[in-house]
């Protein structure tokens, strides 16, 4: 196997350049762009008082029959205090309200087929922890640019807990479908 440099030189297999910028200009985008020119770029948030007792919960369910696959684009969170965890679960169960999701493109009809609910409960069954995050007061955003993929029968759930007291908190999970 070769010892190839990280950097991207002429001599390496992954090697790229874009030439005559300047008469046929190239244009590179992330994949959101795309998705969200294609009406397929969604969003759930949710705001909530969070307790020891009553977590801030999202979830991104992608049914098996719906024959499309969804991939995180971002995950937000933000706290009034200190001390507050955000975790990210995969197959968890969710049972909460079904939210509608926000389509980032406002002059496009499509609707998400995607399940989100948010709920005050905290996830059950046996999922798995992705990540688990302690914040500060204030807003965290993570980007995941399609990092995470959902497909069929799969979700991903967002829970913000606290471990004392109760503090505002909101979250959301941004995907596109395709």
């Amino acid at each position: 196997m070769p010892n190839d440099a990280v950097f991207n030189q002429s001599g390496q297999p992954l090697y790229t350049e874009q030439v005559n910028t300047y008469i046929a200009p190239a244009i590179d985008s992330l994949p959101e762009a795309d998705a969200a020119i294609s009406g397929l770029l969604f969003a759930i948030p949710f705001a909530s008082t969070v307790t020891t007792s009553a977590p801030l919960v999202i979830q991104l369910f992608n049914p098996a029959d719906r024959g499309r696959t969804a991939y995180v684009s971002r995950v937000t969170a933000s706290s009034a205090t200190a001390a507050v965890t955000l975790t990210l679960l995969r197959n968890a169960t969710v049972t909460g309200s079904i939210g509608t999701p926000v389509n980032f493109n406002f002059g496009s009809s499509v609707t998400s087929v995607m399940t989100a609910r948010t709920a005050t409960a905290a996830p059950t069954g046996s999922p798995d922890t992705l990540a688990s995050l302690l914040l500060a007061a204030g807003p965290l955003i993570v980007d995941y640019n399609g990092r995470i993929i959902v497909p069929p029968g799969s979700s991903l759930t967002l829970s913000v807990t606290i471990a004392s007291g109760s503090s505002a908190a909101t979250g959301s999970i941004n995907w596109w479908e395709y």
